[in-house]
């Protein structure tokens, strides 16, 4: 074919990506590839170099591709080369170039920060959003100095992008839109009084949800609004990965709900806790998450801990499941029992979506070394953990009975085993019962192993992983206790209380030490028998739950996703 011809072909080609507006890589790329010998050649120099090719180049490697030289190759090649690394340096001008070609949409991206620029890689060339590990991996190399140019050669030496530039269809008519229709997911944190939400349950549900709806839709826009007084921790919650979205994920504090309802442009808004009755002048359709109503279940002693909370929430639940299009409930025992009993709600409006184990959360924030934590904390010698806040049904008085029985008896002391605890009973609803607890004990030793350790939640991986053990004594949960998932996420072992909503996720209950959340006795063996078996109970406890450890937090995202825009749509 002659140079006239090849140029006449380059033109058509050139004609053709036009018809197609906001092209990506594997648009060109896909194009590129489908040509055969010499146009390839031509065209693989107009792309990557925006030139016409010279005779000698262009002999020489239509002779490599006649002899069985892959087509990528040649990509790779061009891109390596000392005329790419000038091409392709942050000092050119992206409007030298055209956006329809390779080399101008390189540049139109060559200038964003590198967390956007890895996005554009795996949304262009992979047609995905990044997992989080692949997305922190190629910042880190970068950070470290590896060329844009050769992150953006291994995308296309990858066996995915193999295979999914042989997806995408050839640009006979123009693309749809590269930018999504978005939708936009309000997340309402209206709470009144001041609070802290780094280590609560409320607070680990909202953002393992809005990461998992970032990650896992790319066309979700998330706007997290709070009061004012509260904005700073909202803002220190969402921290560990707010960077990652900067365009995706947005905090506001309000004065007021009218204020939101004409300034933000939520298509549906989530309520993850039924207490904030401030969630009731909502204009948008709210989905209210039910994670538990926890003082129904023990009404007598939460009205003799917490008559101000009792009463307010007698005052506002059943308004706030009207106002909702939909509840959520984390367990089919809450759904029945609060939803469609105490609330009497029909069963069209509820659903259950179930939570997951922490696995890319805890994979994200990584271990630290052992010796460096147990320093960091002053945390020396095995110990047994139970991560929470003390509330009157967390059963910490209960349990810290138990546990100094244990360490009083010769095997205890011997063992010198610690009971950690991640909050303090002084000024919480069992500081009299926890206090009539430890005057009772006698033996200094027994009472100074008992560490009470407020730690920040990057912290808890390494918490678990170190423990000899997690006992989780707790007298009722809406699911799944988290203490449960979190520390079998790490391989530790864990000792429960025989509630009814465990059951639902567990097949086996005798796969785990167990025990009767009221006997002080049956805590104390339990305690003996999860430090005596430490090493082999947790390959059985695993197994047992084995289904709800595979569950991921993005299948929880996934699931309210599918809700939302149910709503949106309707």
């Amino acid at each position: 074919m002659d140079i006239i011809n090849l140029r006449l072909s380059s033109a058509h080609f050139a004609e053709k990506l036009k018809q197609a507006p906001a092209l990506r890589f594997t648009d060109i790329l896909r194009n590129l590839l489908l040509l055969e010998g010499a146009e390839f050649i031509w065209e693989l120099y107009r792309q990557l170099f925006f030139r016409d090719a010279d005779p000698e180049g262009f002999q020489s490697h239509l002779n490599g591709l006649n002899a069985g030289v892959p087509k990528t190759s040649f990509l790779i090649y061009f891109l390596q080369s000392g005329e790419a690394e000038r091409l392709y340096s942050p000092s050119q001008s992206p409007a030298k170039y055209p956006h329809t070609t390779f080399i101008g949409i390189f540049h139109r991206i060559n200038h964003v920060t590198d967390v956007e620029f890895v996005y554009c890689l795996y949304q262009d060339l992979l047609l995905r959003q990044p997992d989080l590990p692949g997305l922190h991996s190629h910042i880190h190399h970068l950070s470290l100095g590896l060329s844009r140019v050769r992150l953006l050669c291994s995308f296309i030496e990858s066996g995915e992008f193999r295979e999914k530039i042989h997806a995408v269809p050839a640009l006979a008519a123009p693309l749809p839109p590269h930018a999504p229709s978005f939708k936009h997911i309000g997340i309402f944190l209206g709470y009144q009084p001041k609070i802290h939400l780094d280590g609560e349950g409320i607070g680990r549900f909202v953002v393992r949800l809005t990461e998992g709806l970032l990650l896992n839709a790319p066309d979700v826009m998330i706007h997290v609004a709070t009061t004012e007084h509260n904005f700073e921790e909202v803002e220190k919650l969402f921290q560990a990965f707010a960077s990652l979205y900067p365009n995706r994920l947005f905090m506001h504090h309000f004065s007021s709900v009218p204020w939101l309802n004409q300034h933000l442009p939520v298509d549906v808004w989530c309520v993850p806790y039924v207490g904030m009755d401030m969630a009731l002048q909502l204009e948008r359709p709210v989905v209210l998450c039910i994670h538990d109503l926890v003082y129904t279940h023990f009404r007598e002693l939460y009205v003799r801990k917490h008559p101000e909370l009792v009463q307010g929430l007698d005052a506002i639940v059943h308004a706030m499941a009207n106002k909702a299009v939909k509840v959520v409930f984390n367990s089919a025992y809450v759904q029945n029992y609060d939803g469609l009993g105490y609330l009497q709600l029909p069963l069209h409006k509820t659903q259950v979506i179930r939570l997951a184990a922490p696995v890319e959360e805890y994979r994200n924030l990584g271990l630290l070394a052992e010796g460096a934590f147990r320093s960091k904390h002053q945390l020396y010698g095995e110990y047994l953990v139970f991560p929470s806040i003390i509330r009157a049904h967390k059963n910490h008085d209960r349990l810290l009975e138990a546990f100094l029985n244990y360490r009083q008896s010769p095997e205890g002391r011997a063992s010198k085993l610690k009971l950690v605890l991640t909050d303090h009973y002084h000024h919480r609803p069992l500081e009299h019962e926890i206090a009539d607890v430890l005057g009772r004990c006698r033996d200094h030793e027994a009472l100074n192993s008992i560490v009470y350790l407020r730690l920040p939640s990057g912290d808890m991986p390494s918490l678990y992983k170190y423990a000899a053990g997690t006992i989780v004594p707790t007298l009722f949960e809406g699911s799944c206790p988290f203490p449960i998932l979190e520390s079998l996420t790490v391989d530790t072992p864990v000792a429960i209380s025989r509630i009814e909503v465990a059951r639902e996720v567990i097949s086996d209950m005798n796969a785990f030490v167990t025990f009767d959340p009221y006997s002080v006795p049956e805590m104390t063996a339990a305690i003996a028998q999860l430090y005596q078996n430490r090493r082999s109970l947790v390959v059985q406890e695993k197994a047992a739950i084995r289904g709800t450890l595979q569950r991921t937090w993005s299948n929880v995202a996934q699931e309210y996703y599918g809700l939302f825009q149910s709503l949106i749509q309707r």
